[in-house]
C-alpha cells in the first residue's frame, strides 16, 4: 500500500512539475521510496529536469507488453520515475483484456511509500479523473492572478464530479511568507463559502533564481542547489507532507485499484462543465466574474481594491442587465445579441484550443450553433473571408489570428479589433476577447 498523491494546477506556468521532482526528492533523502508518474503530456519536462532519457514510457507497458519495471528508471537514490508518453490519454480506450494487463502491471508499484502523479495543467478529462482517483490532492498555486483563479476553477470542477476531500495547497514563487498565506486564504476562503470545501497549507516556496539555473542545467534543485531558499524550502515542506496525518476519510492506497478507479472516470468521459441553456451559461460565468473579483481584491495594493471594485461594479452591472430580456423558458427575447465578439482563425487544427483558452477565461464559446460570449469561425490561410462569414459577422468586433507563415491580410469590410500572429500567448488572445466582448457604456 501506498500514499498516492496527484499534483495538479489550474493553469500552466505554475512550477508544478518543479514542485513535484524536487518534492519526491526530498521524501526520498527522508528515507521513503518514491514513485514519480508523469503523467504532465504536452508540456511534460520531468525527464528535463531530473536529466534523464527514457527509451520506454508507460505507452510501451499499456500497448506493447513491456513489463511496468523495464520502464521504470531510477533517478536518484530512493526515487524511481515512470515516464509517461502520450499513452495516457488513451487509457480511457483500452479493450478489457489490456484493462486486466494494466492492472497486473501497476500492481507491481504498491512497493512504494509514495506514488506521485504529476498531472498535465488545467481541466481536461484525464487530469480530472486522475485527481479523482488518487486518495490525496495537492494544488500548485502561484501569484500570478489567473493561477489563483483557475486553482480555484480546478478545484470547482472536481467538486462538481464528486470530489468531497479537503485538497491541499502550496503556494509557489511566493515573495514571501505572508504572502503566500494571503493567496492560500482567498483560495481557501472561495472554497468554503461557494463549493463547501475546506483546504489544507502544506507551505510555499520563495521566488528563487536557483530554480530557473538548476531547470537550465537539466538538474533538479536539490541536487545543486540544496542549501538556497527554494530548496531548504521543498525539503522541508517533504518533511511536512511526510510527517502530517492523512486527512479523515484518507488511506493509502494499492496503485492498481487508483488507476483502475482513474479509467472508469475516463471512460466515463467526465463533463469539465454540465450542458447549459445560452442564458445560464451567461449567468454562470459572470456569477463566477464577480467571484474571481472578489478573489484577486489585494489590500498590500495601493491600487487593487479600487480594480478590484471597478471590476465588480461593471460585472454586477452586466449580470443585472440581463435579467429583463429573459422569457418565461429562461432564453433570451428576440432581437437581443447574445454573441459579442468573433475570433477567426485560419486554420480549424487550432479551434479546441482557442475555446479551451476563451472558456478558461470565463468566455463561454460558440462551436456548435448555442450562443455564448464568443466565437470561434475559419477561414482558409492564403485566402478571402467568405461573404457568407462577413455577413454572419454582422456589426460584431472580432479578432483576426493570422499565421505566422504567411501573415496573410485577407481583404475585410473593416478592420479587426485586434490581429493575432500565431504563436502567441493563449492569456493574450483571452485579453483581446475581454476587451473585444465589453459591451459599450
Amino acid at each position: 500500500m501506498s500514499r498516492v498523491l496527484a499534483v495538479a494546477s489550474g493553469k500552466g506556468g505554475t512550477g508544478k512539475t518543479s514542485v513535484s521532482v524536487n518534492l519526491c526528492l526530498g521524501l526520498a533523502r527522508l528515507g521513503r521510496k518514491v514513485c514519480l508518474l508523469d503523467a504532465d503530456l504536452g508540456l511534460s519536462n520531468v525527464d528535463v529536469l531530473l536529466g534523464i532519457s527514457p527509451e520506454l514510457t508507460l505507452e510501451h507497458v499499456l500497448f506493447e507488453g513491456v513489463p511496468m519495471e523495464r520502464a521504470v528508471i531510477q533517478a536518484a537514490p530512493g526515487l524511481d520515475v515512470v515516464p509517461g508518453g502520450s499513452g495516457v490519454t488513451r487509457l480511457a480506450d483500452l479493450p478489457k483484456e489490456l484493462r486486466a494487463a494494466m492492472s497486473a502491471q501497476f500492481s507491481k508499484l504498491s512497493g512504494y511509500d509514495y506514488l506521485v502523479v504529476d498531472n498535465s495543467p488545467g481541466i481536461s478529462g484525464q487530469v480530472l479523473s486522475l485527481c479523482l482517483a488518487c486518495p490525496e490532492l495537492l494544488v500548485v498555486v502561484n501569484p500570478d492572478p489567473s493561477s489563483i483563479t483557475d486553482a480555484y476553477a480546478l478545484v470547482k470542477v472536481l467538486s462538481e464530479n464528486g470530489m468531497r476531500r479537503s485538497p491541499t495547497l502550496l503556494v509557489n514563487k511566493a515573495a514571501s511568507a505572508a504572502s503566500a498565506q494571503e493567496i492560500f486564504h482567498r483560495v481557501r476562503g472561495a472554497m468554503v463559502k461557494y463549493l463547501k470545501l475546506d483546504a489544507r497549507y502544506l507551505g510555499y516556496v520563495p521566488n528563487d533564481p536557483h530554480v530557473s539555473s538548476a531547470a537550465a542545467r537539466q538538474r533538479p534543485l536539490l541536487d545543486i542547489f540544496p542549501a538556497s531558499d527554494a530548496g531548504r524550502a521543498l525539503l522541508a515542506l517533504a518533511r511536512s507532507l511526510d510527517q502530517a496525518p492523512l486527512a479523515a476519510g484518507i488511506a493509502q492506497a494499492d496503485p492498481a485499484r487508483v488507476m483502475e478507479g482513474a479509467l472508469v472516470r475516463m471512460r466515463e468521459r467526465l463533463p469539465v462543465s454540465p450542458r447549459l441553456t445560452a442564458t445560464q451559461a451567461t449567468r454562470q460565468a459572470l456569477d463566477a466574474a464577480i467571484t474571481l473579483a472578489n478573489l484577486l481584491e489585494n489590500p498590500g495594493r495601493a491600487d487593487g481594491v479600487a480594480v478590484a471594485a471597478r471590476l465588480k461594479s461593471l460585472l454586477v452591472k452586466a449580470r443585472s442587465a440581463m435579467e429583463p430580456g429573459e422569457n418565461a423558458a429562461g432564453e433570451r427575447g428576440e432581437g437581443q445579441q447574445e454573441l459579442r465578439v468573433a475570433v477567426i482563425s485560419p486554420d480549424a487544427s487550432i479551434g479546441d484550443i482557442l475555446a479551451e483558452s476563451l472558456d478558461a477565461a470565463g468566455l463561454g464559446v460558440n462551436l456548435d450553433g448555442e450562443s455564448a460570449d464568443a466565437a470561434v469561425l475559419y477561414w482558409p490561410g492564403g485566402g478571402d473571408i467568405p461573404p457568407s462569414m462577413l455577413a454572419e459577422l454582422g456589426n460584431l468586433q472580432f479578432v483576426l489570428v493570422r499565421s505566422l507563415a504567411t501573415k496573410d491580410m485577407p481583404r475585410l469590410c473593416r478592420a479587426p479589433a485586434a490581429v493575432m500572429d500565431l504563436p502567441f500567448h493563449l492569456e493574450d488572445l483571452a485579453g483581446a476577447v475581454r476587451r473585444c466582448a465589453v459591451r459599450p457604456a
